[in-house]
């Protein structure tokens, strides 16, 4: 199974929710070798419960003949309990994989984006954690070149970090969209 999207948060969740009593072996895409990889599937735990496998990061790695080989066994080997977890969109590289969950950000989170406004922040806090909306919103203001937003921002994250911050920062995000 792929658990993969830009809503991280939610595809975290899936994941963590997927090796709940399990025993699992995880590895970094970046370091898993093919030999490590059919050991982990072909071996089973002290109870004789074969092992959840879990590998994060696989498809986000550089093309490589050690990618290539891993992919290969996992379209072979599909039965298998083997969970890839990525933090990004990787629709483009699964042809032959099946078993496959995307986490897509909700259409109304980009609309909040590009306009900020108390009620598109409560609706979007439903979705995200107070911290990722304000890393998305520095981000976009960086790409858009605004330096209003993104020094206000920056403000109320030196005041968060440094204790200063009178509120929480949903709060905090929620008297700044008020002055927009």
């Amino acid at each position: 199974m792929i658990l993969h999207g830009d809503n991280q948060v939610a595809s975290r969740q899936a994941l963590l929710a997927a090796k709940e009593g399990k025993p699992t072996l995880e590895f970094m895409g970046s370091d898993l070798s093919l030999d490590q990889l059919v050991n982990a599937v072909e071996t089973n735990s002290l109870f004789g419960q074969a092992n959840t496998v879990i590998i994060e990061g696989l498809f986000s790695q550089r093309p490589s003949t050690n990618k290539k080989v891993i992919i290969e066994y996992l379209e072979s080997h599909q039965d298998s309990d083997i969970i890839i977890w990525e933090g990004k969109d990787v629709t483009s590289q699964l042809k032959n994989i099946t078993s496959v969950k995307i986490f897509d950000l909700p259409k109304y989170i980009f609309s909040f984006l590009d306009s900020p406004t108390i009620s598109g922040l409560h609706q979007v806090l439903q979705t995200m954690p107070a911290e990722q909306i304000m890393a998305s919103l520095a981000t976009r203001a960086h790409k858009r070149a605004n330096t209003k937003w993104l020094q206000e921002l920056l403000a109320i994250d030196y005041k968060l970090k440094t204790g200063a911050l009178p509120y929480d920062l949903a709060t905090a995000l929620e008297l700044w969209c008020a002055k927009l």
